[in-house]
């Protein structure tokens, strides 16, 4: 017969509590473990976990009865939702108690703030070293931002006062601009927040917006936990078009603020920027216009001046011109007439010499001597004659006609005529007065007229 002793599963249970009891004698003390699982019907009951490189190596039941708990909500404050939540670790007081029917448990009594915050800054210190390791840190704050922002991506909490902030400010602008949002909802607190925005920004097409805008309200400290999420910021730091962070936090920054392209304070204070863009490039493009406009005046009005003075240039040169053939004219037909005369008398003193030569030398010696040198030289004398006066009157003649052309008989026979003032050519209308009289000339006639009115040409 077997003689082993068999114990109910009261009695090991019971030992087991009794061991507890004597190991622990009631006392709590604290432990770190990450809330894998949280339900909260009355009292909380939460499964604590462990991992190690990616593996769960312990796990265990907490339970946080309803006295405590809303002890331990008025020490964490708003930041109760950002620790207790699913994924969230935590660092807590609690003492160990063994149930014969519900086993071993861990009963919450205090969390540690201050672990979580801290666990917050250690978790966004490592995402900004692994972005900076990838390259991604300054990836978005270097994609240029356009000029004028208009269309806009925005992600946010639809219906959310970051939204109706946002939007009406945009709306309300005293300048009249107009700006084309398309929202994209995602939750920006809580545990599917992450996931959320990061599914937002991959529904976005870049080429058609020219900027995303990420919004939220104010919170606590931890309500920023979404936005220092390493695969959150990787999505923002690779957006090929400009990244605008309104978190709606004045002190605490988070990561992605610090890799946006244009990160501010607020909603409206991204709405006052995005108007202020407008009104820099409405500004600018004014002042432009108005140099543009300016230069064009002071271009135009300087070749006015020119074409005034080319205009007074081409009325004066033709009358100067015709002034100075005129009188090179009648000075060549003074020289040519002097000249006429000197070779002609030159040619007179010439034959009468030969006159005189003849008729003092022997008639006899002439005939009998020289009669074929005489003939000779009165043929070339005849001839030469003949070709200078010829040369002369075909020279005279030119200059006759010449003469002829200029006369003013023949000038107003071509349909000029000759305005007198008082019997003296008027050539300059500010040497007359309106009432003068003055008499006009023609081929076949003449008026007189008198002034009513002078104009001066340009």
């Amino acid at each position: 017969m077997d003689e082993r002793k068999v114990f109910s599963l009261l009695q090991v249970c019971s030992s087991i509590r009794k061991s507890i009891e004597a190991a622990t004698h009631g006392r709590s003390f604290w432990i770190k473990a990450e809330i894998a699982d949280l339900r909260a019907p009355g009292h909380v009951y939460l499964e604590l976990v462990e991992h190690q490189a990616g593996v769960r190596v312990a796990s265990l039941k907490g339970i946080i009865w309803s006295g405590s708990y809303r002890t331990i909500q008025e020490a964490l404050g708003n930041e109760l939702h950002n620790v207790l939540k699913d994924g969230s670790e935590i660092l807590f007081r609690a003492s160990a108690r063994f149930h014969e029917v519900y086993g071993l448990s861990l009963i919450i009594e205090e969390i540690d703030l201050s672990y979580s915050l801290g666990e917050l800054e250690r978790r966004k210190a490592a995402t900004i070293a692994t972005l900076k390791a990838e390259g991604l840190y300054d990836l978005n704050r270097s994609v240029l931002e356009p000029m004028v922002i208009q269309r806009i991506a925005l992600i946010t909490s639809m219906g959310s006062a970051a939204y109706e902030d946002f939007m009406n400010h945009l709306a309300a602008n005293e300048h009249g601009y107009r700006f084309h949002v398309r929202v994209f909802s995602a939750a920006v607190q809580g545990s599917a927040a992450v996931l959320e925005l990061i599914a937002a920004l991959q529904r976005i097409d870049p080429a058609r917006f020219d900027a995303v805008v990420m919004i939220r309200g104010g919170g606590s400290k931890l309500d920023l936990e979404p936005f220092n999420d390493l695969e959150l910021c990787r999505v923002v730091a690779r957006m090929s078009i400009p990244v605008m962070t309104g978190i709606g936090h004045d002190v605490d920054v988070s990561v992605v603020d610090m890799i946006a392209r244009s990160p501010q304070k607020t909603p409206t204070a991204i709405a006052d920027h995005l108007i202020d863009k407008c009104l820099f490039f409405e500004s600018g493009l004014n002042g432009f216009m108005v140099f543009i406009h300016t230069s064009m005046l002071e271009l135009f009005s300087g070749q006015k001046e020119a074409l005034g003075r080319y205009s007074e240039a081409l009325q004066q040169v033709p009358v100067a011109v015709c002034r100075t053939h005129r009188g090179a004219l009648h000075t060549l037909s003074s020289q040519f007439g002097r000249l006429v005369t000197e070779m002609l008398n030159g040619h007179t003193r010439r034959l009468d010499q030969h006159v005189g030569n003849l008729g003092s030398a022997p008639r006899q010696r002439l005939l009998q001597v020289e009669p074929a040198k005489l003939n000779e030289l009165r043929n070339v004398l005849e001839q030469k004659a003949s070709q200078h006066i010829q040369l002369l009157l075909s020279r005279l003649n030119g200059m006759n006609d010449a003469v002829r052309l200029l006369a003013p008989d023949k000038l107003l026979a071509r349909g000029f005529s000759i305005t007198r003032l008082n019997g003296k050519a008027l050539v300059d209308p500010t040497q007359a007065q309106i009432g003068d009289r003055i008499e006009t000339t023609f081929a076949h006639g003449s008026t007189l007229s008198t002034i009513t009115t002078i104009e001066r040409n340009g």
